[in-house]
């Protein structure tokens, strides 16, 4: 023995283990081998070698220490094998300069085949899963499984992204392949997958690029529908496939209608609605409800940017022909976002309109309005000088004291109230009240869906003077809106024209009756209201052509003498029969509106 060996065996105490000895054939051996002093009786000092082959031993626990650091069912690196990969992975990448994509990825799809196939059918697509990404990784990259059915590649010496994005397209490609089972069934699965580049994170813990890489994961997950690739970068929002309505959006696809909104008190078009229409491939013309569901929050937003671009535009051409018109548009919810006020800006600022010239429209229902940021972002809007106006008012519960603190300038009642007027007459009562709603806040009320002429008489008689609806206009494109300003008829109508006219009439002039008699009783002198031929609903119901016997001068005069019997009682109080004979004259209004209409 050498004099090295001897003098380790003295420092270990006479022994040294797995010492690795090749053979004649090449193999290797390992030995522990052993000495002990032994004095002889001469006095000369001897030493006693004793070797063991311990190979086997030595393979058993090169066997375990390897165990420790595979998934015992796919023969991959577990989680404790990339750790300790991981860092020197890091290291190399310093060392080299190169980059190290970090993937962190899991299966879709893989939950339905445990539960439909059973879970050795799931355990035979991770095997065969854990087979393919070894073998469709470069000889530099290493493969892990954390468990259940995720998995993580580290993409080592790589020297742009385009390189590592064509690793993951060779890997994603392998993946969805289908998988042969057991009962002859074939297993379809997809992948989700989140990635981190080093150095580009700015860490040197490992941990915290595993993290990034994860939370990509998720993000990713989130768009398996309409995401571009199956991976996403950390710090980079989801790449999105852009379907067929999202590129005619970008390729000069969208049209802008303008739907005008008649005063009729001035009886001119003041304003109009800016609403967006989209053009398809084939020339045909796509409605919001068509188009919207088909595009993203960010889309939306771009949307409403470039309505407003395009509106204001318009608006220009029309002030060059002399007409000053308003115009307000649709913002989505999701677009009240941090750069929704300077985007606004920068619109208005290139266009030379007079803010106050522009209306933002916002849905009632919406989420938005329920956010705490709401005020102040309504506010800083407010600021830059537009007019706010809450849309489509009645279509959803909203707080009367919420309404109360947002500062808006306008409403607009959701034509669902308007539409069906002609078959639901009593939804006036709903009208006048928003009506006096909109007054007791000081804002103006803009009524839509005003689609027939009684309908347009009915809220006119109302008192109500801001009206859009087929009755005046269908939307147009802005040529067509040019020549419809040209030609529309700034008339005079003496309103109520139609019965439904007279029923709202009716409706309206009882209220404000009744709230002077409840304020001020002796402002109404009760021997002139009894006589109903003073009324100017006798005019109307002349004017309109109904006969003087019919049944509703005789209603008409009940109504009269019910309140006039009523202010001579000391103490006004009981509206019963007055009540009783103002609902038998609007049933009566309402039972002759119905026949004239078959």
């Amino acid at each position: 023995m050498s004099a090295f060996a001897q003098t380790v065996l003295e420092e270990r105490q006479g022994t040294l283990r797995d010492v690795p000895y090749r053979r004649v054939d090449g193999g290797i051996i390992y030995l522990d081998i052993s000495g002990q002093r032994l004095d002889e009786p001469d006095g000369v000092k001897r030493i006693l070698w004793t070797c063991v082959d311990v190979t086997e031993r030595h393979r058993l626990m090169d066997e375990l220490t390897q165990q420790a650091l595979l998934d015992t069912l796919t023969g991959l690196p577990n989680r404790r094998a990339l750790d300790a990969e991981l860092e020197k992975a890091m290291a190399r990448a310093n060392r080299h300069e190169y980059l190290l994509g970090v993937v962190m990825m899991d299966l879709d799809g893989f939950k339905l085949i445990n539960d439909t196939y059973g879970h050795e059918a799931g355990d035979l697509v991770l095997q065969t899963i854990g087979q393919r990404l070894q073998e469709g990784v470069r000889r530099t990259d290493f493969v892990a499984r954390l468990g259940g059915d995720e998995f993580v590649l580290l993409l080592e010496d790589c020297t742009s992204m385009e390189e590592i994005n064509i690793a993951l397209e060779k890997v994603g490609a392998l993946i969805r392949q289908p998988i042969d089972l057991p009962d002859g069934n074939k297993a379809g699965i997809d992948l989700s997958a989140g990635m981190s580049i080093y150095p580009f994170e700015d860490t040197n813990n490992p941990g915290a690029l595993l993290r990034y890489a994860d939370q990509s994961l998720y993000q990713s997950k989130s768009h398996k529908t309409d995401r571009l690739h199956f991976w996403t970068l950390y710090g980079e929002s989801v790449p999105l496939r852009r379907n067929t309505v999202q590129k005619q959006l970008r390729e000069g696809g969208l049209l802008v209608h303008y739907q005008p909104i008649l005063d009729t008190h001035s009886h001119q078009v003041v304003g109009v609605e800016a609403l967006a229409r989209l053009r398809d491939e084939d020339g045909r013309i796509l409605y919001p409800g068509e188009f919207l569901p088909l595009i993203t929050a960010e889309d939306t937003t771009d949307l409403s940017r470039m309505v407003l671009s395009q509106a204001l535009a318009d608006l220009a051409e029309l002030d060059a022909l002399g007409w000053s018109l308003w115009v307000s548009f649709n913002v989505a919810p999701e677009s009240f976002h941090d750069r929704c006020v300077p985007c606004l800006a920068n619109v208005i600022g290139a266009s030379g309109i007079d803010p106050s010239r522009i209306t933002v429209e916002i849905l009632e229902g919406s989420d938005f309005l329920e956010r705490n940021v709401a005020l102040s972002v309504l506010h800083d809007i407010k600021e830059l000088g537009v007019r706010l106006a809450l849309d489509d008012v009645g279509s959803a519960y909203s707080s009367l004291l919420r309404l109360k603190d947002l500062p808006i300038d306008e409403i607009k009642l959701d034509q669902g109230f308007i539409r069906s007027l002609e078959e639901r007459p009593q939804d006036l009562y709903f009208v006048a009240a928003i009506r006096d709603l909109a007054v007791g806040l000081g804002v103006d009320l803009v009524v839509e869906g005003v689609e027939t002429e009684d309908i347009l008489d009915a809220i006119s008689v109302m008192g109500i003077n801001l009206l859009q609806g087929y009755a005046i206009a269908k939307p147009m494109p802005a040529a067509q809106l040019r020549e419809f300003l040209a030609q529309y008829p700034y008339c005079h109508r003496q309103h109520p024209t139609s019965l439904l006219g007279l029923y709202a009439k009716q409706i309206s002039d009882q209220g404000a009756l009744k709230k002077v008699i409840l304020d001020n009783p002796k402002l109404v002198d009760s021997d002139e209201l009894a006589d109903a031929s003073r009324c100017v609903m006798d005019e109307y119901m002349r004017r309109l052509g109904l006969a003087e016997d019919s049944s509703l001068f005789g209603l008409h005069r009940e109504v009269h003498r019910a309140i006039a019997a009523l202010l001579k009682v000391p103490v006004t109080g009981d509206w019963e029969e007055v009540n009783q004979a103002q609902k038998a004259f609007e049933d009566g209004l309402l039972e002759a509106f119905q026949k004239a209409k078959c």
